[in-house]
């Protein structure tokens, strides 16, 4: 019965992607936070780590004993992830403190309003979210063995396709919510890719992770209509927090490349025309190595 209510909900985003549906799935599924010390000796890095579910993650893992490197623009582990030179600062500076590293989670992003290139030349958004954190996994894969890469999605990919026709949006009207909804989207491609591929290291798990629809500083200030119409039912950063925390810290066996929502693997696609092949999955990754290999 529990197993029916929790795959229903999917069909209802307002009920499923809330504080609301996060109530009901908790109390389904008798879940118990991360035991104190359980993460003793694991060192888990975190990008985005200065404020919403991505500070919450590092303090929730800090809490249950983790070694938690917080990056961020200021603060912790300073590096700004759309900057590929800060990428190879940052993973320079991460190889020479930690011979092992048990977790890495993307979880930096940000919606711009207009369409802006880094010093590489290269969209802000996707610089950010796609280009940056691939660069950190490779750079760190030989860390990476026996761990986990955990990418943080939003319920924006579901509402695109991927576009490899244009992912920068060098041509036409700039839309920083359809830009970074696109980058979402090859973020969960990417994942599907890494499993597909074996990589980024022997043994190394890779999944993303939908937080639901939470109250963050970010959802505040880039989607004002959206956090006023749902704000009394928005989960709270802990509640967004709570995949996350689960897949770096649980014992149980993940299924590799697969998007994970409130402890479960979930659909990737929802609209019609919106699933990639395992082709353009495989473009999509020529595409990102192909681009830093040329900026390298």
């Amino acid at each position: 019965m529990a197993n029916l209510l929790d795959s229903a909900m999917e069909a209802v985003p307002p009920l499923a992607y809330t504080s609301l549906g996060f109530g009901l799935r908790r109390r389904l599924g008798g879940w118990q936070p991360l035991a104190a010390g359980s993460l003793a000796g694991k060192v888990v890095v975190v990008t985005g780590a200065s404020r919403g579910i991505g500070e919450v993650t590092a303090d929730a893992l800090e809490a249950a004993g983790a070694t938690v490197e917080r990056v961020s623009r200021s603060g912790g582990r300073a590096a700004d992830m759309s900057d590929l030179d800060s990428v190879r600062e940052l993973a320079a500076a991460l190889r020479a403190e930690h011979e092992h590293i048990d977790v890495l989670i993307h979880n930096a992003g940000a919606i711009s309003e207009t369409r802006t290139e880094t010093a590489d030349g290269v969209e802000m958004t996707w610089a950010l979210m796609v280009l940056g954190p691939v660069l950190l996994t490779e750079l760190l894969a030989d860390r990476l063995a026996g761990g986990r890469v955990v990418w943080v999605t939003s319920g924006g990919m579901y509402t695109q396709r991927l576009r490899l026709d244009g992912p920068e949006f060098k041509r036409g009207a700039f839309d920083g919510t359809i830009a970074y909804a696109r980058c979402k989207r090859a973020q969960v491609d990417l994942v599907a890719e890494y499993a597909a591929s074996g990589l980024p290291a022997e043994g190394a798990v890779s999944v993303a992770v939908h937080p639901g629809w939470a109250d963050t500083p970010g959802v505040e200030e880039s989607l004002p209509s959206f956090h006023k119409i749902m704000g009394p039912v928005l989960r709270t950063p802990a509640q967004g927090a709570d995949t996350m925390v689960w897949l770096a810290g649980t014992d149980e066996p993940l299924r590799n490349g697969a998007l994970y929502f409130d402890r479960r693997p979930r659909s990737v696609a929802r609209l019609p025309k919106t699933a990639t092949s395992a082709a353009d999955r495989r473009r999509l990754w020529d595409a990102v190595s192909g681009q830093l290999a040329r900026l390298a």
